[in-house]
């Protein structure tokens, strides 16, 4: 009979069997939620609230179980809001017409940061600055309060899309505001960035900006120099008034996977790619990296092993080789698995064979993928790789040692009991101190855990109290030690707690 009470936690088996090559304890795992065109949530334009919150919370499930720790959402598409916001109008992705609000009320952004905590995930707000229609031929301008008609002077049109332009000082700090208003208001874990600042080249026609240049030049005489000066200011802004409000909120960018090409640039990769991140996009990522502007960076090395223009391979020792002490993720192409424009994605090892470089990397603290759903239907066996072997214990996302962090106290009377298989740990919460998760330990023989090895993890949870369950059989149960640590927002993890005795069994079936 079990007589503790508690609140069920996330619920995993106790592991059988471990592989002596276990995964790193501290690997940042995210996935991007893309919100324009409805690519990974809500998967539909005009849903219910309810409707909503129940795919993302599956969301958030199917991703936990994937071994990842962190989702990117994107939260401002285009000049429009998944968040009630005082600036921009509610976008149609989100409830199927511009401007108009969920109904039943709620705040997405509000709900999916309760929905994180509760899964022991991270949340990044993800935003487009300069995007603002992101398609002419399908346009649906319905709100007043979109850009377009407050401020129709800000913008440009390239392509089929129009754009603030990142000349126009205004429009840029107009930008920073809408920013900044989300993380002032939101318990965001970070600000996210992807590869789109000016726009990809569209064969040769110009991106029409020469009248803005001569308005606020800035005694800069090449328009290049002037476009990447633009895009420097704008990224040291964000992060200062980020620094200035939330200094532990993080601040990351995800740029082309290609910086410049050797022949551009000596200091450039050994690669061939059509477009550059410097020369063509005019996001100098290398600047942003020296002057610590951003916290991390994401390169979307989106190209398979033995590419001949862009080798994953050669472009991972080289943004390793540069990253000026802050910390590195892979950007890595899910939706790529099974793709038969490029044969190599037909190889089931692909990604696998690249979380493999990944971590030989010393470098790199992790992956990034896109999209949410390329994973939905187990391409090539993807899901199962991460479940059953690279992310089959859970990992911390990795600290950031100049972010502030206090020191936190380990959980207090930690107890255990046995209903059946069933084995629950309960332990006393410190109300005083941020606590974000804790971490439960179970490892055979009445010694301490090793904290630093991810395989004696059972698992971790939002609540002071974990359960999980025994497999194997056999007559006899072994001794097994476990204690259990608190790990704030940082992810700063305490001492471990006083350690509990028990009889478990383990391996086998």
């Amino acid at each position: 009979m079990l007589i503790l009470l508690y609140t069920l936690a996330l619920i995993m088996p106790f592991p059988s069997a471990f592989a002596q090559d276990y995964p790193p304890k501290r690997e940042f795992r995210g996935v991007w939620v893309a919100s324009v065109g409805n690519i990974d949530w809500p998967s539909s334009q005009g849903l219910t609230s309810e409707e909503q919150q129940q795919e993302f919370r599956e969301l958030l499930s199917f991703h936990r179980q994937n071994g990842l720790n962190t989702v990117m959402v994107q939260v401002r598409p285009h000049a429009d809001a998944l968040y009630d916001s005082p600036y921009e109008p509610w976008s149609r992705w989100l409830t199927g017409k511009e401007g108009k609000a969920p109904n039943p009320y709620y705040d997405p952004l509000e709900f999916m940061i309760k929905e994180c905590r509760q899964q022991g995930m991270e949340l990044h707000a993800w935003f487009n600055p300069f995007r603002a229609i992101f398609d002419f031929n399908d346009a649906q301008i319905d709100s007043t309060r979109h850009i377009f008609y407050k401020h129709p002077e800000w913008l440009v049109t390239y392509g089929k899309h129009a754009y603030l332009d990142p000349g126009v000082p205004d429009a840029r700090q107009y930008v920073l505001q809408v920013i900044m208003d989300v993380v002032n208001r939101y318990a965001i874990d970070g600000v996210h960035f992807d590869d789109y600042f000016y726009p990809y080249k569209i064969d040769s026609l110009q991106f029409p900006d020469s009248t803005t240049f001569r308005r606020y030049h800035n005694n800069i005489t090449d328009i290049e120099d002037w476009r990447r000066n633009n895009i420097n200011d704008f990224v040291k802004s964000v992060y200062d008034s980020i620094q200035a409000v939330k200094p532990n909120v993080k601040f990351g960018i995800s740029p082309f996977g290609v910086w410049r090409n050797q022949d551009k640039d000596i200091l450039g990769s050994a690669t061939k790619a059509g477009q550059t991140s410097y020369d063509d996009l005019y996001a100098d990522v290398l600047t942003w990296l020296k002057n610590g502007w951003i916290d991390y960076v994401v390169p979307q090395i989106y190209f398979s092993i033995g590419y001949a223009p862009a080798d994953y391979e050669k472009l991972l020792d080289w943004w390793g080789r540069n990253t000026y002490g802050r910390q590195l993720y892979i950007g890595q192409a899910a939706y790529k698995v099974n793709n038969n424009h490029d044969k190599t994605w037909l190889e089931p090892s692909q990604i696998a064979q690249q979380i493999e470089m990944n971590r030989r990397n010393f470098q790199v603290d992790g992956s990034m993928y896109f999209s949410a759903r390329s994973f939905n239907s187990n391409p090539l066996g993807i899901v199962d790789s991460l479940r059953k072997h690279h992310y089959r214990f859970p990992a911390l996302v990795p600290q950031m040692t100049w972010k502030e962090a206090k020191a936190l106290h380990a959980p207090q009377q930690v107890k255990v009991a046995r209903d059946g298989h069933q084995v629950l740990v309960q332990w006393e919460a410190d109300i005083h101190q941020d606590t974000r998760y804790y971490i439960v330990y179970v490892q055979e023989g009445t010694t301490l855990p090793n904290l630093s090895n991810s395989k004696a993890i059972v698992g971790k949870t939002y609540s002071p109290n974990f359960a999980f369950t025994e497999k194997g059989k056999g007559l006899f149960r072994k001794k097994h030690t476990i204690v259990v640590t608190a790990v704030d927002a940082q992810h700063q993890e305490s001492h471990a707690s006083p350690p509990v005795m028990i009889r478990l069994h383990m391996g086998g079936e």
